[in-house]
């Protein structure tokens, strides 16, 4: 219980000392509105938080291949938007609230029921990540920065296939973008073995000019589209 304030006392001091509402210290020695993010800190949590979800393959294959529909991204990133909301509204962050939040988002939005249980997982990655930060403690994002950066520089250098993933998670094929150059070099393949070594159509054997005659004096006649006889 707070104590009484004597303001005839207060006023014989002649200043009063200003309270800030949003961190005042009680008795009891709790701090109200410790759960605040200082301001400083907020863009850190910010692009941590970004990353995470970049790292979350549920959404990440839900936007590929617009299992929320054509707007898949835009909803990927009001879900973003809300998740940092969300630690800026409530006062107490629990890893359980947050990860039905994220269940009901994927499926409502991206028809999506996560059986790997990556929301959950995600969940207690962003309350640590907000803990952190609220202590100044900003390793995790540095840690994050430096993972995307490798990766962007792997997958630059690498030749990038684009899968087709069904809801289930069944690889439906690959999208490689070489269809097209493949087709015509076969084409190309098979002009040049028609065409032979010297590059020229080959030509079919001319048929023997004049009477054939056999060791025992027969002459062969030859008549087109049969066979050869004797005479």
């Amino acid at each position: 219980r707070r104590e009484p304030v004597d303001h005839c006392a207060a006023q014989g001091q002649g200043t009063m000392t200003a309270l800030n509402p949003t961190n005042m210290q009680l008795r009891s020695g709790a701090v109200v509105g410790s759960h605040l993010l200082p301001p400083q800190a907020r863009p850190a949590f910010e692009e941590g938080t970004r990353l995470l979800f970049a790292r979350w393959t549920a959404l990440t294959l839900a936007v590929e291949n617009q299992w929320g529909g054509a707007n898949s991204a835009e909803k990927a990133h009001w879900l973003l938007q809300e998740t940092i909301q969300w630690f800026y509204k409530n006062k107490e962050h629990y890893a359980d609230d947050l990860e039905e939040e994220l269940d009901d988002a994927l499926l409502h939005d991206f028809n999506v029921e996560a059986e790997d249980n990556s929301p959950g997982e995600l969940s207690k990655a962003l309350v640590s990540l907000y803990q952190e930060c609220m202590q100044g403690n900003f390793n995790t994002v540095h840690q994050l920065q430096a993972a995307a950066a490798a990766a962007a520089a792997a997958s630059g250098a690498a030749k990038s296939k684009r899968q087709v993933v069904d809801r289930d998670g069944t690889i439906m094929g690959e999208d490689s973008g070489n269809e097209d150059s493949s087709s015509d070099e076969g084409d190309d393949d098979m002009d040049e073995d028609m065409a032979g070594p010297s590059g020229m159509q080959q030509q079919q054997p001319k048929e023997p000019e004049g009477p054939i005659v056999d060791e025992d004096g027969f002459t062969l006649v030859q008549k087109a589209g049969k066979g050869k006889g004797r005479r």
